[in-house]
């Protein structure tokens, strides 16, 4: 190989340019199991990267090299730059997603995990039909909806538990229908064999079979020399299992994480897997990359303050290349809209001098930005929702308003027939047959109280009970009553079967009920929810906004100024964490992945009451702050 066409004429020096110490050391030293603790904002990416081309230049060949990623963008990433860094992509390289090299693998040993070597991989969409015909004939109508035991079906896939396993550990309002969950896991199978199909969680699954046995498993970890893992902090077990098996031959496993990064047990990651690394392997080297690139020495600071209450990890301490910085700010607010208020009204001052896209707003749980969204909004300040919908264009909270919509307008037929779509019972037929005949009706009162429509009796049954419902709203005199009522009477028990995080579904709808108060009729509050779908509407296409995000969804990103908004005590951390193993911890990662997001500022907003009068106070992960480490303000 020509190193002139790579990394210049004298390769170690440039190594040496291009990489700190703790890089280097990686990029040279990583033989056998090793482990890279990358804090953020460290470069790992670019010690992968180098590490590879390192690799190469020393004459492994490519094909014994596999480099494996979590997302499509970061082995296009990746590999981009070894093809930028190399003039091209060396040939046979193994590169890519678990699921990518998986289906690589499973192409050539198909036979031994009895599959036919032209088997079809089969979308979401598809898995979703086969799982929603069997389920037709074992489960009643809209128990449980196919996308719900779909993801029932995936997380027993991922985390190596049964189906009864995460029923019980997680969803145990489904303990009902284990026994039938089962009998469609089985079916399911089964239908995919017939079929000669796999689905995506299929692809780790028959690797990991093909990997433990003796033949075929032996043949991959020998030609396998070395391993590149990223994000090792986000594998859950089955991951786990197949790297031990791929490295069980030559031991080069290099795995590179952050242990206090480790925040998707939600999707069946395990923080486990990069703590238990050096017992697996007791001879492994452990390399730390404590140097950060993007944050200001105050931010990590509190960003190493906040982490280090956690009992579980591996020490560490992040150290800045940049100057002191000025500390982040600890603002209490007198109640959640005032901290909307204080956040818009702080962005207004900070806009004079940055642009939009200089800023994010995070937080904890997507039902937290509701007031700032609005308030945005009303000032026709560009912002985009990272990763989803806004607060008014998500489903569930369409669903509620279309409750008060036929209430307030009658003839409002796009919401009728959004309302008798989530009814058990009422099919296609029957609900053009209720909507005609409401076409006649000039008020709610005298649709509630007709009758005579000729339909099928679970049709029929279903309608009263929409009729009882809409006539209880209406009796009710506040709509935040009136929501209670929806959520409590109907659509409740709606969720829990259709959503896996039905929990946070309705969060969302309380903060829609903490909103509603503002509002003083349905009419006006009618009006006002709909002037916020119109605003989307004119910013969709602009560029550069400010972002509003999840702090899941914001992992990896980073931002000159960040406000973590909603810090109080049962929002963050969560209150589902208090009786969850290790969920506290979690919930402190959490936050300590939210600082390290921002550059230069940082805004941490808490307040003491809501519209409810509810009573709050700051976070535990608040109270653990010293007070050298922040500036703090109030804002009433």
């Amino acid at each position: 190989m020509n190193t002139k066409e790579t990394l210049g004429s004298d390769t170690a020096s440039e190594y040496e340019r291009l990489l700190n110490l703790e890089q280097l050391r990686v990029v040279k030293e990583a033989d056998g199991p090793c482990l890279v603790l990358a804090g953020a904002g460290s470069g790992k990416t670019r010690v992968l990267i180098y590490r590879t081309i390192y690799l190469l230049e020393r004459g492994v060949d490519p094909s014994r090299i596999c480099l494996l990623t979590f997302t499509n963008k970061a082995a296009r990433e990746m590999t981009s730059r070894i093809e930028d860094k190399l003039g091209s992509l060396p040939e046979g390289l193994i590169a890519g997603t678990f699921h990518h090299v998986a289906n690589i693998f499973l192409r050539r040993y198909a036979r031994y995990a009895s599959l036919p070597h032209n088997y079809v991989i089969i979308d979401r969409e598809d898995s979703r039909s086969i799982i929603r015909e069997i389920s037709k004939q074992i489960l009643p109508e809209k128990e449980i909806s196919p996308e719900v035991i779909q993801a029932l079906l995936g997380l027993s896939a991922n985390t190596s538990e049964t189906i009864k396993d995460i029923v019980m550990q997680r969803y145990q309002y489904f303990s009902h229908l284990i026994a039938r969950l089962e009998t469609i896991e089985e079916a399911y199978n089964k239908k995919k064999r017939e079929l000669r199909v796999v689905d995506y969680d299929d692809l780790l699954s028959f690797w990991l079979k093909i990997l433990t046995m003796q033949e075929p498993g032996e043949k991959i970890s020998e030609k396998i020399l070395y391993i590149l893992v990223d994000e090792y902090q986000d594998t859950n077990r089955i991951q786990a299992l197949i790297l031990y098996q791929l490295a069980r031959k030559h031991r080069n496993i290099t795995v590179v994480g952050d242990d206090a990064q480790s925040i998707y047990s939600f999707r069946g990651a395990t923080v486990q897997n990069i703590l238990e690394f050096p017992k697996i392997y007791p001879d492994a080297k452990i390399f730390h990359l404590p140097t950060n690139y993007r944050s200001t020495a105050d931010i990590l600071n509190l960003a190493n303050s906040v982490i280090s209450h956690n009992k579980y990890q591996f020490p560490k301490v992040l150290k800045s290349v940049k100057p002191q910085g000025i500390k982040p700010v600890l603002v209490r607010c007198y109640d959640k809209h005032s901290e909307s208020i204080f956040v818009v009204q702080r962005i207004q001052e900070l806009l004079k001098d940055v642009k939009p896209s200089d800023i994010g707003i995070l937080f904890r749980s997507r039902y937290q930005s509701t007031e700032i969204e609005i308030e945005l909004n009303k000032l026709k300040i560009p912002y985009v929702i990272r990763g989803g919908l806004r607060f008014f264009e998500m489903a569930h909270i369409k669903d509620i308003l279309a409750f008060f919509r036929v209430c307030h307008n009658p003839k409002d037929e796009m919401s009728w027939f959004r309302i008798l779509n989530l009814v058990k019972g009422i099919g296609k037929t029957s609900r053009e047959k209720i909507v005609d005949s409401i076409r006649g009706k000039d008020s709610i009162e005298e649709i509630l109280s007709s009758d005579g429509i000729k339909i099928i009796s679970p049709a029929r049954t279903g309608w009263q009970n929409i009729k009882n419902l809409l006539k209880s709203v209406i009796e009710a005199k506040k709509i935040s009553e009136q929501t209670g009522i929806i959520v409590e009477k109907f659509y409740r028990e709606y969720l829990y079967a259709n959503y896996l995080d039905a929990e946070q579904r309705i969060a969302d709808i309380e903060s829609l009920k903490e909103i509603s108060g503002t509002w003083q009729n349905i009419e006006e509050f009618i009006s006002q929810t709909s002037l916020q779908e119109h605003y989307r509407g004119e910013l969709k296409d602009i560029e550069g906004n400010i972002v509003l995000s999840t702090i899941h969804q914001a992992k990896g990103l980073e931002w000159r100024i960040v406000f973590v908004i909603g810090v109080c005590a049962f929002h963050f951390p969560h209150n589902l964490s208090q009786t969850d193993p290790g969920g506290i911890e979690e919930e402190r990662r959490i936050f300590y992945v939210g600082i390290t997001r921002a550059k230069e500022d940082l805004y941490i907003t808490y307040y003491l009451s809501d519209p409810r009068n509810y009573s709050y106070r700051k976070s535990l992960f608040i109270e653990e702050i010293p007070d050298k480490l922040i500036d703090q303000w109030v804002f009433d």
